[in-house]
């Protein structure tokens, strides 16, 4: 992608971290024809964020579908099945075009998206929440595009087994580290540009900038704006070994 421009229709606010590392808070579906370019995405939309509750009480989603989740809050995002398929997909399948090749991980609306060109995934023994069918072990990867260096054969597998957790960063539904770095491994190569524009808490641009990617982020709440910038800053200074890290800005972070 190269640089990251400075000044972008609808940006409230742009963070520089370092050479190809820029950061950008607003509506991504205002943001990406700004942002073209990118060779890899890599991201974990909002889905509507469903989370265990009080089985006693049961509620009905948008469809009328009884079950007996409860929907967390999500500041901006109505976390709704209609509002996922107004607002989110959209957005979706705009970052989907605007790059190479994609990895994005799947939720509840997994009908609504695009058709991907293959599926890979997370299986994990010890479940990750709660279904109708009972505990959810298996987390969807959809593929879109080819693998980087296909030719030279897959190195990196499509699904892995693991036991990871997110530490707690002060968002409600943060994905492992090690998750993310499996993903960047898989759909992008060195020195290659990485977009999320669901970006979160930052941990795709943490796995990023550890294995020697550039990344640009895009999220729409100011909180978890200000954790990615943090954590993302924080990985800067602690690359992992033999992996070069990301030159300094040239120019320091600014408002708009």
């Amino acid at each position: 992608m190269g640089s990251a421009p400075d000044s972008v229709n609808g940006a409230r606010r742009i963070e520089h971290l370092a050479e190809g590392v820029t950061l950008y808070l607003g509506d991504c579906g205002h943001l990406l024809p700004d942002l073209t370019g990118a060779d890899s995405l890599i991201t974990d939309p909002p889905y509507g964020i469903l989370v265990p509750g009080d089985f006693k009480e049961r509620v009905r989603d948008d469809r009328g579908g009884k079950h007996g989740l409860r929907i967390a809050e999500y500041e901006g995002y109505s976390d709704t099945y209609e509002h996922f398929k107004r607002r989110i997909v959209p957005r979706l399948n705009l970052a989907i075009g605007a790059t190479k090749r994609a990895a994005v991980f799947t939720g509840p609306h997994i009908i609504e998206q695009q058709k991907p060109d293959a599926i890979g995934g997370i299986y994990c023994a010890a479940a990750t929440g709660r279904n109708e069918w009972g505990f959810k072990n298996f987390l969807p990867v959809f593929l879109y595009g080819g693998a980087p260096d296909l030719n030279l054969g897959a190195k990196i597998p499509t699904a892995i087994a693991s036991a990871a957790i997110a530490e707690p960063n002060g968002h409600p539904c943060p994905k492992p580290l090690a998750w993310m770095k499996w993903l960047v491994a898989l759909a992008s190569k060195r020195d290659e540009t990485i977009l999320d524009p669901f970006m979160g808490s930052g941990t795709t641009g943490v796995a990023a900038v550890k294995l020697g990617r550039k990344f640009i982020g895009i999220e729409i709440e100011p909180k978890y704006f200000d954790i990615a910038c943090h954590r993302i800053s924080e990985a800067l200074k602690q690359p992992d070994m033999f992996i070069e890290s990301p030159k300094p800005a040239k120019q320091e972070a600014f408002e708009l």
